[in-house]
């Protein structure tokens, strides 16, 4: 009875090695990929746009080497921890490049080569990137492109919303959503309190200006 259960051994022990393998290959490649994609981010913030789609074409092709390398030969491994989490940054990144760039057509999940769950937990995390962009707007006083912004934001909020499937079928996603309801309810403060704050010292201005006048009117 030993001998079949150390053989039986043996051969799982092979197959662990060669996913222990596949795993650290995986891990750097991912690292690499978020890396990358979070500098895309970055960049989208600053306006360079030039430098986030070569990060982005980085990251896409190590998501395609990935899947080259690994899907077929460890699906355990492609379809969930750090080749998702990869995936779901990519999605973040390579949809918030589309809406400040040129709001034209978004990229859907197939032409990302990304799966349905990373792609909605990628638009679950967009909310976030489009509020600090958001608040950059309203610094600078561009309070159309905060309310664009600001609209994006409960649009891919309402969206999410529907998605009535258990926790277990898309982990994850439903802290996404309590977060994204929160984030939007303090853009959509921050973005009236300054729009009337400066509607404010612009109604002050003018009638410090039509003070000044009546006084040089009267000398």
């Amino acid at each position: 009875m030993s001998d079949v259960f150390e053989e039986i051994f043996e051969k799982i022990k092979q197959r662990l090695d060669v996913d222990d393998e596949i795993r650290e290959s995986t891990l750097k490649s991912t690292r690499n990929s978020i890396r990358l994609c979070q500098e895309a981010v970055r960049s989208i913030h600053r306006k360079e746009f030039k430098i986030a789609h070569e990060k982005l074409e980085e990251a896409s092709n190590l998501i395609q080497e990935l899947e080259n390398n690994i899907k077929n030969k460890s699906p355990e491994l492609y379809y969930k921890g750090s080749v998702l989490t990869m995936h779901q940054e990519f999605v973040e990144a390579a949809l918030f490049l589309k809406l400040i760039e040129d709001k034209t057509e978004i990229p859907k999940p197939e032409t990302l080569n990304v799966s349905y769950y990373a792609y909605l937990l990628g638009l679950g995390d967009l909310i976030g990137e489009l509020r600090r962009y958001s608040l950059d707007a309203i610094r600078n006083e561009n309070f159309d492109e905060a309310e664009r912004s600001l609209n994006t934001m409960e649009e891919i909020f309402n969206l999410l919303h529907m998605l009535d499937y258990p926790e277990g079928l898309i982990p994850g996603i439903r802290r996404k959503v309590d977060v994204a309801r929160s984030l939007i309810e303090k853009t959509r403060s921050d973005l009236t309190y300054f729009k009337h704050g400066k509607t404010l010292v612009n109604k002050m201005n003018q009638l410090l200006e039509s003070l000044k006048k009546l006084d040089s009117g009267k000398e």
